[in-house]
């Protein structure tokens, strides 16, 4: 396998995607605003963060795979920040009396938004909502106690111990002793894993060095020639099916639960349900 790209995980059903999670944040930020309007405060939230995603979970799961890609980017998939982003601009300001509206307190030890934001305050007439309009929001499209725009715990868990537990695996650890050998013989010594050379600190630039781009190229090389993909992503696999199995009736809600949560958010944004 040259790469994972095409090949989902079986945790990848109980977990979001990227469509799913913008489908979520798009009704909160509906939901907040219709909120704030009937308070009469015109609001539009802040634009979501852009940031890069990969286009399947698995794409970069275990690193750069396209020596062509490789030679051109270095270990940065193509359009992925080099450098960290900008913070993003502050939001709005808005009046004391709609910030409490949004946010459900004027008490700067409680989390906006949050259980401890208790609303009940009497604002143009109307009452606010328990955390505000940014909690009212939450209540509606929350399941099981899901946070709208999150993955369950147990799915996430699993997700990543499942990635450490397949590296530290004979099966996988023999091939990138192997795949460590094929770097060596590429010039690149330091190196006992495939993490360990796209972390290197000497990549931290705003442009891909000629010796990164090689280093990278080296690496997608060496993984194709071991099949360290196919190795390392069945391993990872398997794994993740003996946690699925033993959590299964969790992860039974979990999955309704994503269900639901997406059938709230097209209410939210006045979607007609599916013809039966």
């Amino acid at each position: 396998m040259e790469s994972a790209a095409s090949h989902p995980l079986p945790i990848d059903p109980y977990l979001l995607t990227n469509a799913q999670a913008d489908r979520l944040d798009a009704a909160r930020r509906t939901l907040v605003e219709r909120c704030m309007n009937r308070f009469g405060i015109t609001y539009r939230p802040p634009d979501p963060a852009t940031p890069f995603r990969p286009g399947t979970r698995t794409q970069y799961r275990y690193g750069v795979t396209d020596p062509g890609d490789a030679a051109r980017y270095g270990f940065a998939p193509p359009g992925s920040p080099r450098t960290p982003a900008p913070p993003p601009a502050p939001p709005p300001s808005l009046s004391a009396e709609a910030g409490v509206v949004l946010t459900g307190t004027d008490d700067p030890k409680a989390k906006p938004g949050s259980s401890a934001a208790k609303g009940g305050q009497r604002v143009g007439g109307r009452t606010v909502p328990a955390g505000g309009c940014l909690g009212e929001a939450r209540a509606v499209l929350r399941t099981d106690g899901a946070e709208a725009g999150g993955d369950a715990p147990v799915a996430d868990r699993i997700n990543a111990e499942s990635f450490e537990k397949a590296r530290r695996d004979p099966r996988v650890t023999g091939i990138l002793a192997q795949w460590a050998a094929c770097m060596k013989q590429r010039g690149f010594p330091s190196y006992a894993d495939p993490l360990q050379a796209s972390g290197d600190p000497a990549w931290r630039t705003e442009q891909p060095s000629a010796k990164e781009r090689e280093a990278a190229t080296a690496d997608a090389r060496c993984k194709k020639a071991h099949n360290v993909v196919g190795v390392w992503f069945t391993v990872d696999a398997a794994y993740q099916r003996q946690e699925i199995d033993r959590n299964a009736k969790e992860l039974a809600a979990v999955k309704a639960g994503l269900a639901a949560r997406q059938e709230r958010a097209g209410a939210a944004l006045g979607e007609l349900p599916p013809v039966p």
